[in-house]
């Protein structure tokens, strides 16, 4: 992975990984700031209300940012897809760094990985690190960041700090061949 896209996706992945307004503010402005964006004038309190409705509760979640939820045919957390997505994180070697606080397919945690196996597939240059990159990003990430963006770009709470990480997502995805 080229390392202007390395940089975009652990932005994005601090971006996902927002705790607070501040971590919120913080990757937004470092998204904005690293592409040559003008975030303009934010209230941050409005975007963390409006990222909380997204991806994070207490209420019903409008855009959960799950994989499980749009790969199972049974919507739920902590599915096979789960599961799933931990043995390849186990079969390179990786960890979540939040195992057991957050599930393994949350998309922070996933774009993550992503870095770690795309790291792993170039470092080792060999077939089966290639071939576990390619199945992750084109039949795992593949398979539903474009339905999760459509969901939150349909959410009600949206917000232009969230449009700014979907506009990333969505040329990170772009830029790896997947629509």
């Amino acid at each position: 992975m080229a390392p202007e896209q390395r940089k975009r996706l652990a932005l994005l992945r601090d971006f996902f990984m927002a705790r607070s307004g501040k971590d919120l503010s913080l990757a937004c402005t470092a998204l904005a700031d690293w592409a040559g964006q003008i975030l303009g004038e934010t209230d941050w309190d409005e975007a963390e209300f409006a990222f909380n409705r997204l991806f994070v509760g207490p209420m019903a979640l409008q855009a959960p940012p799950y994989a499980s939820i749009y790969l199972s045919t049974d919507p739920r957390l902590m599915d096979d897809i789960t599961l799933k997505v931990r043995r390849i994180y186990e079969m390179a070697g990786l960890e979540s760094p939040l195992q057991g606080r957050l599930p393994d397919d949350h998309l922070g945690v996933e774009l993550d990985a992503a870095l770690g196996l795309s790291a792993l597939a170039e470092d080792l240059d060999a077939e089966e690190p290639r071939a576990l990159w390619d199945y992750f990003l084109h039949e795992h990430l593949g398979g539903w960041l474009p339905q999760f963006i459509n969901r939150v770009r349909r959410a009600e709470a949206n917000h232009p700090a969230v449009d700014l990480a979907l506009d990333h997502l969505e040329a990170w995805l772009a830029h790896q061949d997947i629509h």
